[in-house]
């Protein structure tokens, strides 16, 4: 994922979590800016791999990374990002938080849809969470599709106790109705229309160690090589091979040529003797 600071500190930096992500100035997409000089879809944010390319989309304002306009260029940690007129900071990743370095990592939800898109949401270490439009809640989404209380969120060992409350709209982890279970990280959290990330204090670099430790780049190992055997080999060829044929000498195809033509003079005494008789 990729983080994001606004230069004028408008709102906290958020996480880009889409591996294609929006922004413009349509409310449909991932990030609004109803700033002036922003088109209805200014750029996208795509994630290819390992690398996170922005690509302009033919804005009149256009695209700038670290002042010079582009169509398309990958960014990188330390990039001064400038859509028309707003600006964004590429956080370095010690300005990210780190999961399974730090103990206090906080669980999270991170927002990947709507006009909440990259918005991060703690869930603390001890205690219940309720999320939903009630001012009361502790977590407040004011969204005409959330119930006042829709879910209650508690971390349960080394997963995310995810607790429908009775919602009209229900609750769906990776698109399941869900009444009562446990989240992992990586696993996708939906009430309605709002989408979230569950992102754990150790998930993403757990699976960056796991495929550390992949076989799939170690060198194939050699096999054993059989031993010499000094025993003179014996070539098999077909019975039709030259090397297999003995060609006969002029004197026996003489000899072969005579005899036929004395078998076939008897013949012909033999047919001869019967004509006449």
């Amino acid at each position: 994922m990729l983080k994001l600071q606004f230069k004028d500190q408008r709102q906290p930096a958020f996480w880009v979590a889409e591996k294609l992500y929006s922004i413009g100035s349509d409310s449909n997409n991932h990030l609004v800016l109803p700033d002036d000089g922003i088109a209805p879809l200014q750029a996208r944010l795509i994630t290819t791999a390992d690398k996170i390319f922005l690509k302009d989309n033919n804005s009149p304002s256009g695209c700038f990374v670290n002042g010079q306009r582009i169509t398309q260029k990958e960014i990188l940690p330390g990039d001064e990002i400038r859509l028309g007129p707003v600006a964004f900071d590429v956080l370095p990743p010690n300005d990210a938080p780190d999961p399974g370095n730090n103990p206090a990592d906080p669980w999270r939800l991170v927002a990947s849809g709507s006009w909440l898109a990259g918005q991060s949401y703690e869930i603390p270490p001890e205690g219940t969470v309720v999320l939903g439009r009630s001012n009361q809640c502790d977590i407040v989404i004011p969204g005409t599709h959330l119930s006042r209380r829709h879910v209650e969120l508690r971390v349960q060992g080394g997963s995310l106790r995810v607790k429908d409350l009775g919602s009209v709209n229900g609750t769906y982890l990776n698109d399941r109705p869900v009444t009562d279970a446990l989240a992992h990280g990586g696993d996708q959290l939906r009430l309605d229309v709002y989408t979230f990330k569950v992102v754990s204090p150790s998930g993403d670099r757990e699976r960056t160690r796991l495929r550390a430790t992949s076989t799939v780049n170690r060198p194939p190992e050699p096999r054993p090589k059989k031993p010499l055997d000094d025993k003179p080999r014996r070539w098999k060829t077909r019975p039709t091979s030259p090397g297999n044929r003995q060609e006969p000498t002029y004197q026996e195809r003489r000899q072969e040529l005579w005899l036929w033509l004395v078998v076939l003079a008897a013949a012909m005494l033999l047919i001869g003797g019967f004509y006449w008789v």
